[in-house]
C-alpha cells in the first residue's frame, strides 16, 4: 500500500489517498504459498515503485467467459491474507500484510471511495499490455461505439463497496477484485504450473520472473480514499 498523502480537510489526516497494487497469477493449483512468497518478493524488489505489488494472489481461472475462480494453491491458505499473499480476490484490503477471522487483528483502512482502477496484462517479453477493460466495443461503422460500455466496471467496484457498507452498517474494509479481473482478458493465457515458478529465488531477476509468470499474470492497481480506523 502506498499512501499518496493525507488530506487537509475536515476529517484531517485520518483520510488517506491510497494506491493498492495486486499481482494476480493464474495457476493450475499445484503452486504453493512459498512459491507465491518468492514471486511477491521479486516483484516487490525489482519492479518500479509505482507497480510493486502490495499483495499477490495465485488463483485458478477458467479460460473461458464468464470467468470463474478457484483455489490457486496446492494447499489453500487458512487466512485471507498471509504475509501479503491473498487467499483469493474476494476480500482484498487496501493495506495490511495479515488478515484473518479475528476482527481485532484486522485494524486498517476503511474504504471511503474507489477513485480509479487500472489493469495491465504482463507478457513474457518484458512488456505489458493494456487490457480492453475500459474500452467500448467498436461498432460496424467507423467511429461508432455500439458495444457494451466496459468503463462501468470501476464504478461497479465502488457500488459493491457501498452495498457492503450499507448491508453491514459498517465501513467496508475490503473490495472484491474478482469484479475487475472477471471483466478483463486476464483468463486468456495458459496457467502457470509449478515448474514455471519453482526455479525462482528471492534474488532472481525481473526478467526471470516475467519468463515464469508472463502471459498468465495481471497487475491490478486501485486508487482509493481510505479512512484510518
Amino acid at each position: 500500500m502506498a499512501s499518496l498523502g493525507g488530506l487537509d480537510v475536515a476529517y484531517g489526516s485520518s483520510l488517506q489517498l491510497v494506491r493498492t497494487n495486486v499481482l494476480v497469477v493464474d495457476t493450475d493449483a499445484t503452486t504453493t504459498q512459498a512459491e507465491a512468497d518468492v514471486v511477491h518478493s521479486i516483484a516487490s524488489q525489482k519492479w518500479v515503485s509505482s507497480l510493486q505489488p502490495d499483495f499477490t494472489c495465485f488463483t485458478n481461472m477458467a479460460n473461458a467467459q464468464p470467468v470463474t475462480f478457484a483455489n490457486g494453491y496446492a494447499t489453500a491458505l487458512t487466512d485471507q491474507v498471509e504475509n501479503s499473499i491473498l487467499k483469493d480476490l474476494t476480500a482484498t484490503p487496501l493495506s495490511g500484510s495479515q488478515r484473518d477471522g479475528t476482527a481485532s487483528n484486522n485494524r486498517g483502512l476503511a474504504i471511503e471511495a474507489i477513485l480509479s482502477v487500472g489493469l495491465v496484462e504482463i507478457q513474457v517479453d518484458d512488456t505489458a499490455v493494456v487490457d480492453d477493460l475500459f474500452l467500448d466495443d467498436g461498432g460496424s461503422t467507423a467511429g461508432e461505439e455500439v458495444g457494451d460500455d466496459e468503463q462501468v466496471f470501476p464504478h461497479e467496484l465502488q457500488s459493491a463497496v457501498m452495498k457492503t457498507s450499507f448491508d453491514a452498517g459498517l465501513m467496508a474494509q475490503t473490495m472484491d477484485l474478482e469484479l475487475i479481473v472477471k471483466a478483463s482478458d486476464a483468463s486468456a493465457g495458459t496457467p502457470v504450473v509449478t515448474g514455471d515458478v519453482s526455479g525462482l529465488t528471492d534474488t532472481s531477476t525481473a526478467a526471470a520472473l516475467n519468463d515464469a509468470i508472463g502471459d498468465s499474470a495481471t497487475l491490478v492497481s486501485v486508487i482509493a480514499l481510505g479512512r484510518v480506523l
